[in-house]
């Protein structure tokens, strides 16, 4: 009974400190000869009127990013506020009951403003779209099974005043102490719920599951962005030190629940930049990039085709050289419609390796056929955004490969596409197509071999 009654002096204790750092904000006010009550009120009032008047018929509400705990990504709500204590809130969440999970919903309840020590904005009746964040059940199995310690999402209705921040509105849940940030709304509700969808499906596509997090010469990663709950550690495979910061996405990227830094520098809200290669900090000082060239030299499993009209002379010659021999050795129609780069995918007998390929087609008896002849190389990042190209002078062929230069007796076809394999052999920078999800790239030499582009 003891150990009970300490922990309720210590949870009022708690939830007093709160409050008074929220009349913290108001304390130089103009009703300071006022009481301390009176000035709460009064600024209840005025945060009463701020609320009601984006909610105008001119405007269009607010934004709420709601954070619960640390096992869930952040929430976009939507309110519009009333004078006569009426609230309509939105949202397509999933955790929407009634079979409206991940669909558009509005509930009406009501608000209201405590007198307490400090202002508290109380949304003090059931509401669909909010209350399933408070209600002390499984939201897996909502709403049949409790959880065991009766605290269900440790979601917040009552609401602690924090502090300004321009335009939007600081809160703090009063009990589990959730961050909650009210933005004004700068379009409509559907809209911004599929702009925001856009954004998140853009940035975090799944091609690409990685990012760098810059701050000058320090370098850090984010993992598992799409689902709201980011790793964030020292090294993509395995990390060190890995720790979970939640966010909620906006239209223009996304908002972390805590401000986080890089040796001393703090960021918090990511934006999209105007050309797309990255998202930035609010203070323009740590950016967020796609490891999108760990993907093209590491990881891609596509295959890309080079773009033919940037071949040397030296290589068209050598590549006809090739056709001419796989032709008299195997198929008068025997035809190499393409040369590209990848990982073996479609090709026969595939290399366990990055490999260039040779895409095919010939006719027999009336029918087409199309296959690959693939030969292996080494690729690697000498340092962010390069990629060195390397064929060693034995490097492995697939079976279909080595089958036509078993047919070809008369020409050394071998010694021709090991001879063309190695003209593309160079340091290149690699600039792609899009930079969270390329489809192709550019690779521009940087060791004075020739610039080629692959889509």
């Amino acid at each position: 009974m003891m150990k009970r009654e300490i922990n309720n002096i210590i949870a009022i204790v708690a939830v007093a400190a709160l409050a008074l750092a929220g009349c913290s904000q108001f304390q130089e006010d103009d009703f300071f000869e006022e009481s301390a009550s009176l000035r709460v009120q009064h600024f209840n009032e005025d945060l009463r009127s701020r609320l009601i008047s984006q909610s105008s018929d001119d405007n269009n509400g607010w934004v709420i990013q709601y954070f619960v705990s640390s096992s869930f990504e952040g929430f976009n709500l939507f309110g519009r506020f009333q004078d006569n204590g009426k609230v309509t809130l939105a949202s397509d969440h999933r955790y929407l009951r009634n079979g409206n999970a991940n669909k558009y919903t509005e509930a009406s309840s009501f608000y209201e403003f405590l007198a307490e020590e400090g202002p508290v904005l109380a949304f003090n009746t059931w509401n669909d779209v909010l209350t399933v964040f408070v209600d002390p059940v499984d939201p897996q199995y909502a709403p049949a099974t409790l959880m065991s310690n009766g605290e269900g999402m440790s979601g917040d209705q009552n609401l602690v005043f924090r502090g300004f921040e321009g335009d939007n509105i600081l809160f703090q849940g009063q009990r589990h102490s959730s961050k909650v940030r009210f933005v004004p709304c700068d379009r409509s509700w559907q809209d911004y719920i599929n702009d925001t969808k856009a954004t998140r499906d853009y940035i975090s596509n799944g091609t690409i599951s990685s990012y760098y997090v810059i701050c000058g010469a320090d370098t850090l990663f984010f993992k598992n962005l799409r689902s709201g709950v980011i790793t964030y550690c020292e090294r993509i495979n395995e990390p060190l030190f890995p720790s979970s910061i939640n966010c909620v996405f906006t239209p223009n990227g996304f908002y972390l629940q805590n401000k986080n830094e890089i040796k001393g520098t703090s960021f918090q809200e990511f934006s999209l930049t105007d050309d797309k290669t990255c998202l930035m900090s609010e203070n323009d000082s740590v950016k967020v990039m796609a490891t999108w060239d760990s993907y093209i030299v590491n990881t891609r499993t596509t295959t890309w085709n080079f773009d033919q009209e940037g071949f040397s002379d030296e290589q068209k010659n050598l590549l006809s050289q090739i056709n001419t021999a796989l032709q008299g050795a195997f198929n008068s129609t025997f035809n190499i419609n393409s040369v590209g780069m990848g990982r073996g995918k479609n090709v026969a007998s595939a290399i366990a390796a990055p490999i260039m390929y040779f895409n095919y087609s010939y006719v027999s008896k009336g029918k087409t056929s199309k296959s690959s002849l693939g030969i292996s190389c080494s690729m690697s990042a000498p340092s962010y955004g390069k990629v060195k190209i390397v064929f060693a002078s034995d490097a492995p062929i697939d079976s279909n490969m080595k089958n036509f230069f078993d047919r070809s007796k008369n020409v050394d076809v071998e010694a021709l596409v090991r001879q063309f394999a190695a003209t593309f052999q160079g340091t290149y920078d690699i600039v792609p197509d899009d930079y969270f999800l390329p489809t192709g790239c550019e690779l521009r030499a940087v060791d004075g071999s020739h610039s080629y582009t692959l889509n």
